[in-house]
């Protein structure tokens, strides 16, 4: 019996005559079928070869993809909502605008991926890797990169509110204009990194490394900076209320 891939609104976008609907997706790809909008919601896409697949705007809310392969697969604006995708490869993809909130993402890799503007509110994403990653305006309250590696990603206007950083590798990232108000950054590697305007605030910094980071106009007020290594900041800290800067 084929596999049919229907798009949200009903219309077909490809049948084909296997027997899995990885199989399906994989011809799709192959054959350069575009599959934005696809309706993929539970999906069960475990270890599925997905590299270049075009799901702009698709709904996999819900699917496992745990080992799967979406090398750089076009996913922007696509639903991620709640998928388990441990151990899958998105280096390069495009994932701007998606949103991929409670996501089990423990182990994936998404080095030099775009989730810029993209949705990892209450995800896990424990050692994961995200070098190179463009993540500006990233929406990510809650979200659990414990061990995680970030170096170089560009966090600009990110908000990381609350979020579990303990451990991670945040080296030389441009964390400008981004929230970490009572995140947790115990352990974490910060060396270097472009904090301009950041609000840090209540953060738990305890033996964190901020090494030559630049801080003009960051705010640490209220932060556990307990065995932290502060040494060789350029720039001046603030307080929340603007009144000069932070003692």
């Amino acid at each position: 019996m084929p596999v049919e891939i229907f798009h949200v609104t009903g219309r077909l976008l490809f049948r084909a005559d296997v027997d899995e609907l990885r199989d399906a997706l994989h011809l799709a790809t192959e054959e350069g079928v575009d599959l934005a909008g696809a309706r993929l919601s539970g999906a069960d896409l475990r270890q599925a070869d997905l590299e270049d697949a075009s799901l702009a705007g698709a709904d996999l809310t819900g699917a496992r993809l745990d080992g799967a392969n979406l090398e750089d697969a076009d996913l922007s604006d696509a639903k991620l909502d709640d998928v388990s995708a441990r151990g899958a490869n998105f280096e390069s993809a495009s994932l701007s605008g998606a949103s991929l909130a409670r996501a089990n993402l423990d182990g994936t890799n998404f080095e030099k991926s775009d989730l810029e503007d993209a949705n990892l509110e209450g995800a896990r994403a424990v050692r994961a890797n995200f070098e190179r990653s463009r993540m500006g305006g990233l929406r990510a309250r809650g979200v659990a990169l414990t061990s995680a590696n970030l170096e170089k990603c560009d966090l600009a206007r990110a908000d990381l509110s609350e979020a579990d950083l303990s451990g991670t590798n945040l080296e030389k990232c441009d964390l400008h204009d981004a929230r970490l108000v009572a995140a947790k950054l115990s352990g974490a590697n910060v060396e270097r990194a472009d904090l301009r305007g950041a609000d840090l605030s209540n953060a738990d910094l305890r033996e964190a490394h901020f090494e030559r980071c630049e801080v003009e106009g960051a705010c640490f007020e209220g932060a556990d900076v307990d065995g932290a290594n502060m040494e060789r900041l350029s720039g001046r800290l603030r307080t929340r209320a603007d009144s000069g800067p932070y003692r």
